[in-house]
């Protein structure tokens, strides 16, 4: 089965921009379109790749830095991913620090409206002072017109009257980036009050985990289907397929998908290392464990090979 590649389908290189993206399906929709003439399969692969990529070049980008950031104005902390999101260069959801929020509770003064409070002394609690001979008069500055000041901070806020809060945005990881990796994100992509650091930490799913720089599948096959070696179901990046299980298939037994890996910073695709893994299930049916006590007998007599027993 071909790898799925939208630059391919879409006749562009890897490090094209959103208007050669845009320029190129047009060219070829024209071509392919069902009511054109077109196939409708080959339609639908090229709208595919288009919002693929479409969507890739609307997210903002993390970028890959060498270290930890030194002094600045900045967040460091650890982002979680799975093996496939990181392959793939996939979108991910992260909590940032936003702007602050006005403090509902002391609707912003910073004060516990529900705590102690005095009478104003400047406008002994009428909330007004008058001007020329008390012929104007004006809101009392020192307590806001509330004729009365409170005396405890606000416990929400803490007496700043403005309430942190995060936000979430979806971010794109970069190609090429792989486990321990450190990403930065400047504060103005997201209108973020800092800059954002984070530390790649991969954590196996669907099988796939990464050696060093190179991604792999864990595939796990039940002992019967190792033995009677035909062809078996897998998961890889580009969705479900099967594979042949060769004559010399062995509990250590790999095998090498070229291109069929993680993405690198070009767009290319580095290889995939498919490692198989026999296993042996903990609770056989019984008409099971009665079959292979048969098989067991016929094995004596083929005695395909010797044994201890």
């Amino acid at each position: 089965m071909m790898a799925f590649d939208p630059y391919r389908i879409l006749g562009i290189s890897p490090g094209a921009k959103p208007e050669e993206i845009k320029r190129a399906f047009r060219r070829k929709a024209r071509l392919l379109h069902p009511d054109r003439g077109g196939e409708e399969k080959a339609f639908r692969e090229l709208k595919r790749s288009y919002e693929f990529l479409k969507k890739k070049h609307l997210s903002p980008s993390l970028e890959i830095v060498k270290k930890r950031p030194g002094q600045g104005n900045y967040v460091f902390s650890f982002l979680d991913v799975t093996a496939k999101e990181l392959a793939l260069g996939a979108e991910v959801v992260v909590a940032v620090p936003g702007p602050p929020v006005k403090c509902e509770a002391c609707q912003g003064k910073g004060k516990d409206l529900s705590g102690r409070k005095i009478t104003c002394e400047v406008c002994k609690g009428k909330g007004q002072i008058f001007l020329n001979d008390k012929n104007i008069a004006i809101s009392c500055p020192h307590c806001e017109g509330k004729g009365v000041k409170w005396l405890d901070l606000c416990p929400h806020c803490r007496g700043k009257g403005a309430i942190a809060q995060d936000m979430e945005i979806t971010l794109k990881l970069p190609l090429g980036a792989r486990p321990g990796d450190i990403l930065y994100l400047p504060a103005e992509k997201v209108e973020a009050r800092v800059d954002l650091y984070f530390e790649l930490q991969v954590h196996e799913s669907c099988g796939f985990y990464f050696e060093g720089e190179t991604l792999v599948l864990k595939v796990r096959v039940p002992f019967w289907e190792a033995a009677l070696k035909e062809e078996i179901s897998i998961c890889t990046l580009e969705g479900p397929e099967t594979i042949k299980i060769p004559e010399n298939f062995s509990q250590t037994y790999c095998v090498t998908l070229p291109k069929r890996g993680a993405y690198l910073s070009d767009g290319s695709r580095d290889d995939l290392l498919v490692k198989f893994e026999v296993y042996f299930p903990e609770n056989l049916p019984k008409i099971v464990c009665q079959k292979l006590k048969e098989i067991k007998e016929i094995m004596k007599e083929v005695k395909d090979e010797p044994t201890n027993s």
